[in-house]
C-alpha cells in the first residue's frame, strides 16, 4: 500500500503548526553559534535574536548577506565557525576550565 504525498503532507501539518521549541531553548547547555544574514528573505533576523536571547551559552553573529551565503560564501564565513569551534575546544593547558559564557553580538 502506498501513501499519497498529499495525504502524508496533510497528516503532519497540524503537528507542525502547533509545535514550538521555544520553551526548551533555555535548557540547551552546549555553546551554540547562531549565524544570521542581514539580508535573508527566508528567515528573519528576529528569529536569530530570539534564539540568542533564549539559549544561555549562545553567540550571535550577524553577517552581511543572505540565506545561501553560508554555502555560496563559505570561504568568507567558515573562519567564523572555525573561531567559534576553536574557542570551545579546550587546549591541554586549559582542560577543566569553564567555557566562556554568553558573548555579545556585534
Amino acid at each position: 500500500m502506498t501513501t499519497r504525498p498529499d495525504a502524508l503532507l496533510a497528516s503532519w501539518q497540524p503537528a507542525a503548526a502547533g509545535w514550538t521549541s521555544l520553551p526548551l531553548l533555555p535548557l540547551v547547555r552546549q555553546p551554540t553559534l547562531i549565524l544570521a544574514g542581514d539580508d535573508d528573505p527566508i528567515i528573519p533576523q528576529l528569529n536569530a535574536r530570539i534564539l540568542h536571547r533564549l539559549i544561555p551559552r549562545s553567540e550571535l553573529t550577524i553577517y552581511h548577506g543572505g540565506h545561501l551565503d553560508l554555502v555560496t560564501q563559505a570561504a568568507r564565513l567558515a573562519p567564523l565557525v572555525e573561531a567559534f569551534l576553536s574557542a570551545q575546544t579546550p587546549s591541554p593547558n586549559t582542560a577543566g576550565a569553564q567555557s566562556p559564557g554568553r558573548k555579545p553580538h556585534p
